[in-house]
């Protein structure tokens, strides 16, 4: 998960540590209320707990508590246990098997999972490991897990006491002045304070109970509230403004998943409300103060003046006025608070800050990570609000996402268009459209959708962000009479994370097994095989990573782990890694050539199977025809990568009898290969070989062969590629092979559930001379047979 402060301001990092756990504990069942004590050493974790929930429980809040400022951190998933063996787990491995976590740098951390939650709750098992991550602290942990009948109410705070400054746009200030402003008045419209200030600050507390009352929010949220000069003048003026003071995006590398859309923008609001926990509990580091505070909301101090707007002034009353030449403040702090829980577009509206229409993602500079939408290191991302919204033609009633798959690029011109359509950009999602406050709901589809704010020329700050019903809270004019209910927001609130309805249980993507590879680098290519299953874990795969050093030679990289909620997590071993490279005693003969795991060439790598079509990588050229896609995140040494990778042989292509996977030699280890046996059955079918060997300094390589495979014999040649490419460099415009030796097979089906078997004949040349052969080696298969 990445975030960004205020404008995308900067992501979280992993801790790199790995600990210990108590694996001859036995599985402990908590009692709903009932605290247990955990004593846990420094760099500890404990993964033996659950509670069992059934079908009346509305709400699990699950809660622990460290002595000593200890820093301890809460891990939950649901269905199945925590790793306990290796004893060594890396806590980047409990995140990424977590659903739910909660990882501040302080002592106390909480979630709380609901039926509407991204892995609802319901009848069944929930598992929780809790961390100490202090060097040299113990601490004694105090771990509480509650279960609701009905879900609970949490808090709106707000924050009215710390002032800010700005000296390069005094705008942007944070005066918290007015709210204790001592100017005497009368109690109004059943407001009680007898001054502005309290007048004020109990105006806000009012519109903050309406949205309470009305959204039901099940986590405590807080808002920064502000004072600024903002101006005007006597036809125009801003208000007041509010918005998500962060926004977050879930991608492969960061681990953390709590989100339902990958790749996808969201407010720190609709994340908290989607986590279950705080803010500084999803995104790591400290708590308290401004930082962790999600929704900053800014009123106009000028408002009242004589030359802004008339010199209207607000009403602070909480029954609305009969004055019409007053500002409701109770309507405008409704509003400003709706956008700050995530009623927001986040496509470009300003042209001076890149493409009209062009999505938000990351930019690296001297001031750190900002938003920006040309020029990208991360991204470019949709955003949960702009993926609700469609671009609708009223000549036909045709329409499409406004956000949606592109690979040309005219996406961004088609935004630009809507964006200044006046009644063609409009909300897709079935909730608000079949509300009965949207006065379209009789209409046919899609003049059914409510109308989202486009006029010509754009608005900056109102276009896309607003609706343009009459009388509703978010319209982009000041209504009169002004609203006191959420209207249209409530429904519209409701895919963006605030739906209250019970969701479905994810379905997670599993893998082909089958030689991936990414068409944006040719070449390289990953051997993924399933090796066991694993009903607690996930099934076991072996990765294979075959690539090209700096140089351009091959080589490749080793990793075994498991398929988690449909990602690849890799085991990690004692040096943090997950991807390994070994080296091997290429001089030595048969069945001695023992792998050596070099701890100087750092690796890490996952592999995500869940809307990969959604990701940045995959999006650059056209995948439509891919039968699967992921997101390959590696790293290796100082240079990383995210690639789209696709299946090269799907399942159905398999020939019978059916030879595909990895195959060693039991009796000697060090070498291998990825076999692809397709499109044929016994008599005739095509191999394809990624053969994996030790070079003359015992440095992995890899070969490849092809040919045809006859009642299970083939001779093929052995060939390497001439002009291989570092993993970071532009793939060249065309590939050259060379051939460095031969390889004869006789592979022979298994019987029953029995793998299939074979013998290996083989000379691979090296470049200076001398050569790597094998003379009938027997050989297996040690990934499962297909269908297995």
């Amino acid at each position: 998960m990445m975030q960004g402060r205020s404008r995308f301001a900067a992501f979280y990092t992993f801790l790199v540590l790995t600990f210990t756990c108590c694996t001859a504990l036995a599985q402990s069942a908590l009692q709903p209320g009932a605290a247990v004590q955990i004593n846990l050493p420094a760099q500890n974790y404990v993964a033996n707990y659950y509670i069992d929930t059934d079908a009346s429980a509305k709400q699990l809040t699950i809660s622990v508590n460290g002595t000593g400022g200890a820093d301890v951190d809460l891990f939950v998933r649901f269905g199945t246990p925590f790793p306990t063996s290796p004893v060594l787990v890396g806590e980047e491995t409990l995140i990424r098997y977590s659903q739910y976590h909660s990882f501040s740098n302080g002592s106390s951390e909480s979630v709380s999972i609901l039926p509407s939650s991204r892995v609802p709750l319901g009848s069944g098992r929930w598992y929780i490991a809790v961390i100490n991550s202090e060097p040299s602290l113990a601490t004694t942990a105090t771990l509480t897990a509650t279960s609701y009948t009905s879900p609970q109410v949490a808090t709106i705070g707000i924050d009215f006491s710390s002032p800010q400054t700005n000296a390069s746009d005094p705008t942007e200030a944070c005066d918290t002045a007015p709210w204790t402003d001592s100017t005497a008045v009368a109690a109004v419209g059943g407001n009680p304070g007898t001054t502005l200030g309290q007048q004020r600050q109990n105006a806000l507390k009012y519109a903050v109970q309406q949205i309470q009352q009305q959204l039901q929010p099940p986590v405590p949220i807080t808002i920064h509230a502000c004072w600024a000069h903002l101006g005007g003048n006597g036809q125009r003026a801003i208000i007041a403004h509010a918005t998500p003071v962060t926004f977050l995006v879930d991608e492969p590398k960061y681990g953390g998943y709590v989100l339902p859309l990958r790749y996808t923008w969201y407010a720190i609001t609709e994340a908290v409300r989607a986590g279950g926990a705080s803010q500084c509990g999803l995104t790591g580091g400290p708590c308290g103060g401004v930082d962790n505070e999600e929704i900053e909301a800014t009123f106009n101090e000028d408002i009242g003046l004589s030359t802004v707007i008339g010199g209207e002034a607000f009403y602070y009353g909480y029954s609305a006025s009969a004055n019409q030449n007053t500002i409701d403040f109770v309507s405008v702090a409704m509003h400003e608070l709706t956008h700050g829980l995530g009623f927001i577009g986040l496509a470009n509206t300003d042209s001076t800050l890149g493409p009209v229409g062009a999505k938000a993602g990351i930019t690296n500079d001297s001031s750190g990570a900002s938003i920006a939408y040309e020029n990208l290191t991360e991204g470019p991302y949709d955003d949960v609000y702009d993926v609700n919204a469609a671009i609708v033609n009223s000549a036909n009633n045709a329409y499409v996402p406004f956000m949606g798959y592109e690979v040309t690029g005219s996406g961004d011109a088609a935004r630009a268009s809507a964006l200044v359509s006046n009644n063609g950009l409009r909300w897709s999602d079935a909730t608000a459209v079949n509300s009965s406050v949207n006065a379209n709901r009789n209409l046919p589809a899609p003049q059914n959708f409510p109308l989202l704010f486009a006029p010509f020329p754009i608005s900056n700050g109102s276009t896309l962000s607003h609706t343009t019903q009459d009388g509703d809270l978010m319209n982009a004019v000041y209504p009169r009479p002004a609203p006191r209910t959420m209207g249209l927001a409530l429904p519209m609130l409701g895919p963006l994370g605030w739906s209250s309805s019970a969701a479905p249980a994810p379905v997670f993507t599993q893998p082909i097994p089958s030689n991936w590879f990414d068409r944006s680098h040719g070449g390289h290519g990953i051997d993924l095989q399933l090796a066991r299953h694993d009903a607690q874990l996930g099934d076991v795969y072996i990765l294979v990573f075959y690539t090209y050093s700096a140089s351009g030679a091959p080589e490749w990289y080793l990793a075994t782990g498991n398929i988690v909620d449909g990602v690849f997590v890799g085991n990690i071993d004692s040096n943090g890694n997950t991807l390994l490279y070994s080296t091997y005693g290429s001089s030595l003969g048969f069945g001695q050539l023992h792998p050596t795991p070099q701890a100087n060439v750092t690796g890490t790598v996952t592999v995500d199977f869940n809307q990969a079509a959604k990701a940045p990588a995959c999006r650059n050229v056209d995948r439509s025809n891919a039968s699967q896609l992921a997101v390959m995140n590696w790293n290796i040494g100082n240079d990383s990568g995210d690639w789209c990778m696709e299946p090269l042989i799907t399942q159905a292509r398999h020939a019978t009898p059916d030879y595909n996977g990895h195959w060693y030699a039991p009796t000697d280890s060090g070498w291998g290969m990825e076999l692809l046996n397709f499109d044929g059955n016994a008599s005739s079918s095509t191999v394809f070989l990624v053969i994996y060997y030790p070079d003359a300094a015992g440095l992995p390589a890899w070969a490849l062969a092809s040919g045809t495979l006859s009642n299970g014999s083939a001779n093929l040649q052995v060939l390497k590629r001439s002009n291989g490419y570092c993993r970071t460099c532009t793939p060249p415009a065309s590939s050259d092979t060379s051939v460095i030796g031969s390889m004869s097979l006789q592979l022979h089906a298994g019987v029953g559930t029995a793998a299939p078997t074979g013998k290996a004949t083989f000379t691979i040349n090296y470049p200076g001379g001398g050569s790597f052969s094998r003379a009938g080696d027997d050989i297996t298969l040690i990934s499962l047979p297909t269908g297995q």
